[in-house]
């Protein structure tokens, strides 16, 4: 995922990235694997809803929630991701919601955000995503996941383990991804190919 406006528009459009160059060798593109994960199709509550990958000056004023999420500061870490497989290890975890323009947020640097208006960790569909090849490329191997790969999530005094079941790559207006589940899961989102960003790579995990 990289800088430049990414955009979920819950009614249809959802788009994570705009291209911007980054530095570094180009790794091959993974092939797409066989096993893909099905979300719901419903469209999500928000009626309007846009992501970026850079906090702006303003705060959003439409929604008290997102004016608390987006505001919070960089020490603000909710908890904290553990993926040996791809050798993530207790890196912190952001809440942003939107800006003024319904545009998602995203914590800068090595770190992951979690999508404030999605689940709270272990209730429903919690929806996480970081870049994959700027800023410390902490999704930089995201697309190595298989499934049976742990994910596990610390807060609270307490340590979730999600199970990885497989993974589905989308085009940016796709907003599937952020529908409610009856189950604990998290949506794990990035971008791909590598250094292109056309499109978004998803890995879901579900608790247990």
């Amino acid at each position: 995922m990289r800088r430049g406006p990414i955009v979920l528009l819950a009614a249809g459009v959802l788009v994570l990235l705009a291209s911007i160059p980054a530095a570094g060798p180009v790794r091959p593109a993974h092939p797409v694997a066989a096993q893909r994960t099905v979300l719901a199709i419903a469209p999500p509550a928000s009626s309007a809803t846009a992501l970026a990958t850079t906090q702006p000056t303003e705060a959003p004023q439409r929604n008290a929630a997102a004016v608390v999420a987006a505001a919070a500061p960089a020490t603000a870490v909710i908890a904290r991701i553990t993926i040996a497989r791809i050798g993530v290890r207790s890196a912190p975890i952001y809440d942003r919601g939107t800006d003024a323009k319904g545009v998602m947020l995203i914590a800068p640097g090595y770190s992951v955000t979690r999508y404030a208006f999605s689940a709270s960790f272990g209730s429903g569909n919690t929806v996480i995503y970081g870049h994959d090849d700027i800023e410390g490329n902490i999704f930089g191997h995201l697309y190595d996941l298989r499934p049976g790969d742990t994910v596990q999530i610390a807060l609270a005094g307490e340590t979730q383990t999600y199970h990885v079941t497989g993974h589905q790559i989308v085009l940016p207006t796709d907003v599937g991804v952020l529908n409610p589940t009856s189950d604990a899961r998290l949506t794990i989102i990035t971008c791909w190919p590598f250094n292109v960003d056309t499109k978004r790579w998803i890995v879901t995990a579900v608790e247990g």
